[in-house]
């Protein structure tokens, strides 16, 4: 049975041809999408939505080594392009005859009581990923306020700045100085400036200028902060004692403790959490039901973890 499917959406042009029955595809979906990984060929970035119950879905490769499909930022003039071929890269539109709960998409073998009730699938394409990782390093800087530089022909920083010269830099390095203190914790975490901009408000505990999270002396007493951990443990946040004004704080920021200790040695057991952020645009589709010129796919937002 052939039917009308009338689109309601910016940029989509009515494609369909008509038995009497007329339904309304609007797909305002949430763009809020989700990611299977458990299928060793592909992966499976879709969205769902009830009242109809429907998912729009993408099937991009997936290489052996892939544990996620994005972990590097891409500039925003030179997206991933995916060319839909109905083999390695599908774009889908199904209805069903449910709901759907949440991830039911992932399961390999589909509930018994699940069924797709229209199918369509686009023949051609292109869809176009574009990665955003606004805080590589998950210290509260944004990367692009660390001395990232420009992006090279690699997609790599060769002129990022490396406060320490640790080898690491600062917008990959949860401890831009060294001192064994987070920079997440050496920093103005409450914005109380208002301009979501961490550096230009830094924790500067010894007024000399240098933000704590670069200054290797973080109170100025003379004893750098590394060398004020009393316990050894390569935290010097948990060695406290009474400051002048009768506040217990960590001897690192507590000019009445200025005792130098061994140098118990950087932190070798950090991991940062990076988030990633995808814009899907696709573009001159052609489903049986609809095509269009393009249309906003939605946003992948994920998490994980990467070893300093």
């Amino acid at each position: 049975m052939t039917r009308f499917f009338y689109i309601i959406f910016t940029l989509l042009l009515l494609t369909a041809c008509d038995d009497g029955d007329i339904f309304t595809v609007d797909l305002e979906f949430d763009k809020e999408l989700d990611l299977c990984s458990n299928n060793t060929e592909s992966f499976l970035i879709y969205d769902t939505r009830q009242d109809p119950d429907e998912s729009l879905s993408l099937i991009i490769p997936r290489s052996i080594n892939d544990e996620l499909p994005f972990t590097e930022a891409t500039p925003v003039d030179e997206p991933i392009e995916y060319v839909i071929n109905g083999s390695s890269v599908r774009f889908l539109y199904r209805t069903y005859n449910r709901s759907l709960a949440n991830n039911e998409l992932c399961n390999p073998v589909p509930p018994s009581d699940l069924a797709i009730v229209d199918d369509h699938e686009a023949p051609s394409g292109t869809a176009y990923a574009t990665v955003t990782i606004e805080d590589d390093d998950n210290d509260g800087i944004p990367s692009d306020l660390e001395g990232r530089g420009e992006m090279d022909e690699n997609g790599d920083y060769p002129d990022a700045q490396d406060s320490d010269g640790d080898g690491i830099p600062d917008y990959l390095d949860q401890d831009d100085d060294n001192d064994n203190v987070p920079t997440i914790n050496e920093i103005d975490t409450d914005d109380l400036d208002g301009d979501d901009d961490p550096t230009t408000n830094p924790l500067d505990t010894d007024g000399d200028g240098i933000p704590d999270y670069l200054d290797e002396d973080d109170d100025g007493d003379g004893v750098n902060t590394i060398l004020e951990d009393e316990n050894q443990d390569k935290n010097p946040r948990n060695d406290l004692n009474l400051n002048a004004d009768g506040a217990t704080v960590p001897h690192y920021l507590n000019t009445l403790e200025n005792t130098p200790y061994e140098n118990p040695g950087l932190t070798d057991n950090n991991t940062y959490t990076r988030t990633v952020t995808v814009n899907f645009l696709v573009t001159n589709f052609n489903l049986d039901i609809l095509s269009a010129d393009e249309i906003d796919f939605g946003t992948l937002t994920y998490s994980f973890n990467l070893p300093e």
